[in-house]
């Protein structure tokens, strides 16, 4: 069986799945923690952003917010409840979600709002906004990749009566747009991210896709002292490598090659427009907010956020290790949102992928 195939199976199957069967918990008494986990500031940061954006594409009236990936909703909720009282107050809301149990959770945390539901990109309406995803691209399921004779090769998953290992596929990948490693290197693969990507451009006559995710360009991902992979395993926030091991049980995730997806944006439709770390975004994107409070003591409320603010920028936790990027489509070229004021130029950083097809 392909790795990917495994991955899939162990995380999302519809019974026993990690994701499908409510083993997923989220936060300090979770098995990990994401951006929402330290409260709903991060929301309200995406609620300016999301406003920008709108601004940028022209304050059109019919205008629409699309998340995939939602989790249990929470993050929705807080840029909802930030968004109340301005001009997206009232915007179309789809969470894309083809999990029955996830969906069960997102409409009881997000009752009263108006939110509809669909399984797949390729179930969107032609619609003008934005696609945002958390942590959407390191689930998507992997193939694991060998360096073996100055070329790679798959590893597959084989059982025996005492467990799964992995085998090598013997014959050797043809064409594959890697550069040599040392034999044994390992890597990984998202083949499912392209067709993922066409979907959503394929109905987005105008708007932008926002992601947020842990992982690196290519060139970094491939660096000697990553030998083995990225491939992770998280539960009780204790870390393995050993993904074979109580499928079902635990998170699987690898780190997001960004200049991989962002070839594989540029070549379904959508322009490259930003990138950078989680820390530069936010400084950017929450200038108005520490502007407001420049020469005065904040109320304990505020000064809570900024403590949580402080945890998201700290590049020993989150502010390094995630990742943010921005597509746009549709003659959206005009601005930039301020999360990317401090970003560098992004077809330097990924390598020129939107020249590179």
């Amino acid at each position: 069986m392909k790795f990917s195939r495994f991955m899939e199976l162990a995380l999302y199957d519809s019974q026993e799945g990690y994701y499908s069967s409510d083993r997923a918990k989220v936060g300090r008494e979770g098995d990990f923690f994401t951006n929402v986990s330290v409260g709903p500031i991060f929301g309200e940061i995406l609620a300016g952003q999301f406003l920008e954006m709108w601004s940028i594409l022209g304050e059109p009236d019919d205008f629409t917010i699309v998340e995939q990936g939602a989790n249990d909703g929470q993050l929705s909720r807080d840029i909802i409840d930030a968004l109340s009282g301005t001009p997206l107050a009232n915007a179309h809301w789809i969470i894309i979600e083809p999990l029955e149990s996830l969906k069960n959770k997102q409409a009881h945390l997000l009752s009263g709002a108006h939110v509809s539901w669909i399984s797949s990109p390729d179930l969107l309406p032609s619609f003008c906004g934005i696609h945002f995803s958390n942590e959407l691209f390191d689930a998507l399921p992997v193939d694991i990749l060998q360096a073996h004779d100055g070329q790679w090769r798959e590893l597959l998953v084989k059982s025996e009566s005492d467990g799964f290992f992995f085998s090598p596929k013997q014959n050797l990948i043809d064409g594959m747009p890697l550069p040599p490693r040392p034999d044994g290197f390992l890597t990984e693969r998202r083949c499912a991210q392209k067709e993922l990507l066409q979907g959503i451009s394929s109905k987005m006559e105008k708007g932008f896709l926002l992601a947020i995710d842990y992982g690196m360009p290519s060139e970094d991902l491939l660096a000697e002292h990553r030998n083995r992979g990225t491939l992770a395993c998280y539960s009780n926030h204790r870390r393995d490598e050993n993904p074979l091991e109580r499928p079902g049980e635990k998170d699987i995730t690898a780190h997001v090659d960004f200049s991989s997806l962002s070839r594989d944006a540029c070549a379904v439709g959508l322009d490259l427009r930003g990138f950078t770390d989680q820390h530069h975004f936010l400084v950017g994107a929450a200038t108005k907010l520490l502007q407001s409070l420049d020469g005065k003591t904040p109320p304990p409320e505020t000064l809570k956020k900024l403590r949580a603010l402080r945890m998201l920028l700290h590049p020993e936790t989150m502010g390094s290790q995630f990742k943010v990027i921005l597509f746009s489509k549709g003659g959206a070229e005009s601005q930039l949102p301020n999360g990317f004021l401090h970003a560098r130029n992004p077809n330097h950083l990924l390598e020129n992928p939107c020249t590179n097809l």
